[in-house]
């Protein structure tokens, strides 16, 4: 997810429609009432509102948490799973000379085999936390490899038509964090893996078997990559509520989760010059809302930077430019038209802040559509 991505920014673009109406409306002097009481054209209301101003950027679609399944026995690939399958806890990930490596769910990684008189270990609980919720009962679920946690591995082994040992050979399940989406596939069927782990390696005194990518996975969570320049990574921090727009522009609630600074590279266009580093915002995305199942989706993400509370506001449109930073509106009261110079604060989502003497909520004002 490299490439630069433009950012639009709101309350510019409202800056620059100020322009542009009061070249269509004109109009000079300050509070002056109008010099006709006809109304001109179309209208808006002075009402209060909540304005936020926000910047919106591009993202890609894609999952967290991605991790290297490696193969620690020996074997023949007889089975392999489709890039995209979703495996859980228990299921297969693959399979050597017929027999299923499978997944179960942890931090800590396999590294050794794991059977009665073992030491104790993190990794003896989290075995027995898996076998509980695959329907076995392993006593207690502590760090403590006992009689009934060899009973509950012997009753898991034979469920699968594996020898009922009660011993988990190094390689037989991967720990890993969660259900786990495939993403790309390392060996192929067929293919001899040398991976010499297990007890016979274990037995022989090998120091360290061997680990042979099998296959690479991902987290099944959802989330949006976005890539901010320099001069915008400042709209971006972690905790911060963000708007995602899905394609069919639905929008989903997300969350920035992390961020992470974007190496400079050299320009192309000039070698001498180098591009200023920017950040890469990991965003989460919550809610129950159907996202596009393929990776490199594209989305928009609309950052938040100010929000104004219960401020009076009016359609941007009805600002005219009277000189200088000056802008003043058209009120009509009792059908009379009279202009109000007033001064404008933030905008956005077609609406502009204003405050100005003689301007109240409810008031009507010309717009100039």
């Amino acid at each position: 997810m490299r490439g630069r991505r433009a950012l639009v920014a709101t309350a510019t673009a409202a800056l620059l429609a100020a322009g542009a109406l009061a070249l269509l409306l004109g109009g000079s002097g300050g509070d002056a009432a109008a010099d006709s009481d006809a109304i001109a054209g179309p209208t808006g209301k002075v009402e209060r509102r909540t304005l936020a101003e926000r910047l919106t950027a591009s993202g890609t679609i894609g999952y967290s948490g991605e991790a290297t399944v490696l193969a620690r026995l020996s074997g023949t690939v007889t089975a392999l799973p489709a890039i995209g399958d979703v495996v859980r806890r228990g299921e297969p990930l693959y399979a050597l000379a017929g027999e299923p490596v499978l997944l179960m769910y942890g931090e800590v990684p396999a590294y050794r085999s794991l059977a009665e008189g073992a030491s104790e270990g993190e990794d003896v609980e989290q075995l027995e936390r898996n076998l509980v919720a695959l329907g076995h009962d392993a006593g207690s679920v502590d760090e403590d490899f006992t009689s009934a946690t060899a009973a509950a591995v012997a009753a898991w082994q034979e469920d699968l038509g594996l020898e009922a040992s009660g011993e988990v050979e190094l390689g037989r399940v991967a720990f890993l964090r969660g259900p786990q989406r495939v993403t790309e596939l390392e060996a192929t069927l067929g293919e001899a893996l040398g991976g010499g782990g297990g007890k016979e390696a274990e037995a022989e005194g090998e120091a360290e078997p061997s680990s042979i990518p099998v296959l690479r996975t991902s987290s099944t969570r959802r989330i949006v990559g976005v890539e901010l320049e320099a001069d915008r990574q400042s709209v971006a921090h972690r905790g911060q509520w963000v708007q995602v727009v899905l394609p069919g522009g639905a929008v989903a609630p997300g969350k920035v989760r992390g961020l992470a600074a974007i190496e400079a590279s050299t320009g192309e266009g000039d070698p001498g010059e180098d591009t200023e580093p920017g950040v890469e915002a990991t965003v989460s995305l919550t809610g129950k809302h159907r996202i596009p199942a393929l990776d490199g989706a594209t989305v928009s993400v609309r950052f938040t930077q100010q929000v104004r509370k219960h401020v009076l506001s009016m359609p941007l449109t009805a600002l005219i430019a009277i000189g200088g930073e000056r802008f003043a509106v058209v009120a009509i009261e009792a059908g009379q038209r009279r202009r109000i110079v007033v001064t404008p604060g933030l905008a956005a989502d077609g609406y502009v802040e204003v405050v100005g003497d003689g301007l109240r909520a409810g008031m009507t004002v010309e717009t100039g559509e």
